[in-house]
C-alpha cells in the first residue's frame, strides 16, 4: 500500500541524510505515475523541509503535447513547484521512436545537474521491463531491469522510489488525494511491444501462472545482485590493469577473455565512450592481442593502441589545435601566446625575455624542423619521439618561430639551446604534456 510513510521510509533506505540541500526533481511527465510521485516529494519535502522542483520533457510527439506542458505548469502551480520545461527534438538514428526519445529523455535529464532525480517507474514497469528484455535477447543488464538508484552525468543520480509499489497502489493513492492526470494515448496502443506485454501478454500468463508478477521480481532481484558483483569484480579488474596511470596491455593480457571483454567495456564507459556492440569489443580485443598497434574511431572518440598501452582521446583533441586551424600565427610573440592561452613559465635553459618581445610565428611542428639540444641539432620530431609522445600527437605539436620561421622553442618541451638563456622562459599549454 503506498502512503505518504510509506514513501518516507523508502526515501530514508536511499538517503539516511535526508534530501536537505540535494538539487532535487521529478520527472514530470502529467502521467498519474509522475503525478503521484510529485505529490508524494512535495508532502515529504514539507514535513523534513525541503522543496523540491519538476522537469518537463516536451517531445513533440503527441498532438497533444502542448496540453501536457500546459497539464504540468498548472499542476506544478497548484503545489507550489517550480518547472522547467525542455523542448527537445527527437530524432531516431536508427533507433525506435521510444527508444529514441528515451535517449534524448536521458541526455537532457544529465545535463540539468540535479544531484537527484526522481522517476516514477513502479512494480509494474519493472515487470515488463524484464519481460521486454527476455523478448529482445538481452544480456545481464538488461535482464536487471531498472535499478532503484543509478548515476546521472557526473554527479547526480537517478531515484526510482516508486518501485516497490504497483500500478494499483499508486492509482488508489491518486484517487483518495483527489489527484489530476493527463492520460497519453499511447499507452493502449498495441503497436508497441510494451504496450502488447501490459495489455495481453502478461494479463494471460498472469492469469495461468500463480503469483507470475512475484516470480519475475525475484529473478530481477537475484541478477540485480549477480550484476552488482559483477561490477564490483571488473572496476577492481580495471583498477589493477590501470594502476600505472593508464591502460597497460601486458596486465589485461593476463586475465581470461570474459574478463578482458568487461575490462574494455569497464574501460570505456569510464572514460565516457558509448560502448560498443559486441563484435565492435571483439575486434578491440583481438586487436590488442594480436598487434602493437590499433586505432578505433567511436562516436566522437578515438582510442589509440601504441608501446603496449591503450589511450582515449575525444577527437577534436587530436586535431590541429583550434588556435592553429588557419595556419600559422604571427604577430607579438608574447601577446600571440597568452592570448592563446600558453603560460610563460621559468625553465635553466628558457628563451630570453627580450626575445618574446619580438616579431614570430607560432605554428606546428614541421618535417624539417631541428632545434639545438645540448649542442646538437635534432629533429624535432626526432625528439619528439625521444619523450615518447604519441606519434599521433607529434604532428600536431606546437613550436615557437622566429620572424623568417626559424624554431626557437618546443612548446611544453625545450627552447633551442643556442639561443637559451638560464632562468629563461618556455611557453606551455594546457592541452599538451609536459615534457620538462
Amino acid at each position: 500500500m503506498l502512503t505518504l510513510d510509506a514513501f518516507e521510509q523508502c526515501l530514508k533506505d536511499c538517503f539516511p541524510q535526508g534530501l536537505n540541500g540535494k538539487k532535487t526533481a521529478v520527472a514530470l511527465s502529467g502521467g498519474l505515475d509522475s503525478v503521484v510521485l510529485l505529490h508524494l516529494l512535495v508532502c515529504a519535502g514539507k514535513r523534513a523541509g525541503f522543496v523540491p522542483e519538476a522537469l518537463h520533457i516536451h517531445h513533440g510527439l503527441s498532438p497533444r503535447a502542448d496540453d501536457w506542458a500546459d497539464f504540468c505548469r498548472n499542476y506544478c502551480d497548484m503545489l507550489g513547484v517550480g518547472l522547467e520545461t525542455v523542448k527537445v527534438c527527437v530524432e531516431k538514428n536508427g533507433l525506435g521512436i521510444e527508444a529514441a526519445a528515451r535517449q534524448k529523455r536521458y541526455a537532457e535529464f544529465a545535463e540539468k545537474g540535479f544531484d537527484v532525480l526522481a522517476l516514477a517507474h513502479h512494480r509494474d514497469d519493472q515487470i515488463e521491463t524484464f519481460m521486454l528484455a527476455v523478448a529482445r535477447g538481452g544480456g545481464l543488464r538488461a535482464l536487471a531491469a531498472m535499478p532503484a538508484v543509478r548515476p546521472l552525468g557526473e554527479n547526480g543520480i537517478i531515484w526510482r522510489p516508486l518501485l516497490p509499489f504497483s500500478r494499483q497502489d499508486i492509482w488508489d493513492y491518486a484517487r483518495k488525494h483527489g489527484l489530476p492526470n493527463i492520460e497519453d494515448e499511447s499507452n493502449t496502443d498495441t503497436a508497441y511491444l510494451r504496450n502488447r506485454f501490459r495489455h495481453r501478454i502478461l494479463p494471460e500468463l498472469s492469469a495461468q501462472i500463480p503469483h507470475f508478477g512475484r516470480h519475475v521480481l525475484n529473478n530481477v532481484r537475484a541478477l540485480q545482485e549477480d550484476l552488482a558483483l559483477l561490477e564490483e569484480v571488473v572496476v577492481q579488474d580495471c583498477r589493477w590493469v590501470c594502476g600505472a596511470g593508464y591502460f597497460d596491455t601486458a596486465r589485461w593480457l593476463t586475465f581470461s577473455p570474459r574478463r578482458k571483454t568487461h575490462i574494455l567495456r569497464n574501460f570505456l564507459k569510464e572514460n565516457g565512450i558509448p560502448v560498443p556492440n559486441q563484435n565492435a569489443l571483439a575486434d578491440i580485443a583481438r586487436v590488442l592481442t594480436e598487434a602493437k598497434t590499433g586505432r578505433w574511431n567511436l562516436q566522437g572518440f578515438e582510442l589509440h593502441h601504441y608501446a603496449g598501452r591503450l589511450f582515449v582521446f575525444a577527437s577534436e583533441q587530436l586535431a590541429k589545435p583550434a588556435f592553429l586551424k588557419d595556419g600559422t600565427i604571427s604577430g607579438n610573440l608574447k601577446k600571440i601566446l597568452t592570448e592563446h592561452r600558453f603560460v610563460l613559465k621559468r625553465h635553466p635553459f628558457g628563451l630570453p625575455e627580450a626575445m618574446l618581445e619580438q616579431d614570430g610565428i607560432l605554428r606546428t611542428v614541421a618535417a624539417s624542423d631541428t632545434l639545438a639540444v645540448g649542442g646538437i641539432h635534432k629533429n624535432v620530431k626526432k625528439i619528439l619521439q625521444g619523450k615518447r609522445v604519441l606519434p599521433f600527437l607529434r604532428p600536431i605539436w606546437p613550436l615557437v618561430a622566429d620572424s623568417g620561421n626559424r624554431p626557437l622553442a618546443l612548446a611544453n618541451c625545450c627552447a633551442d639551446f643556442q639561443i637559451s638563456v638560464s632562468d629563461g622562459i618556455l611557453p606551455v599549454h594546457p592541452d599538451f604534456p609536459i615534457l620538462f
